[in-house]
């Protein structure tokens, strides 16, 4: 058996279907990479689908700048504020026009 990565199924029913159209060559190596995992197909497919997903939400999560422009991101974060002319008056003049959803 080959090792591999797993991601946790959703617990519960599964209700959901997706039909998959493919070529007869993907199909083939769709099945013996399951029979050589030990999965059944839809197990195998499902898995793939799901570690591809959550690949792109990791990637959709992460932000990645040069070490320069990191750093200079961290040291605009670290700095001490700044009082801007005029912005106080303005957020005390807007006061109770905006709510937080609830």
């Amino acid at each position: 058996m080959f090792a591999l990565e797993t991601v946790t199924p959703t617990p519960g029913k599964m209700e959901a279907r997706k039909e998959v159209r493919m070529h007869r060559a993907d199909e083939e190596r769709i099945r013996a990479a399951a029979a050589a995992t030990g999965l059944q197909e839809a197990d195998f497919i499902r898995q793939a689908a799901l570690l591809r997903a959550q690949e792109v939400e990791q990637r959709m999560s992460l932000s990645i700048l040069p070490i320069e422009t990191f750093e200079a991101f961290k040291a605009a974060v670290d700095a001490p504020g700044k009082k801007v002319a005029g912005l106080a008056r303005a957020a005390k003049a807007t006061k109770g026009i905006l709510k937080d959803a609830d």
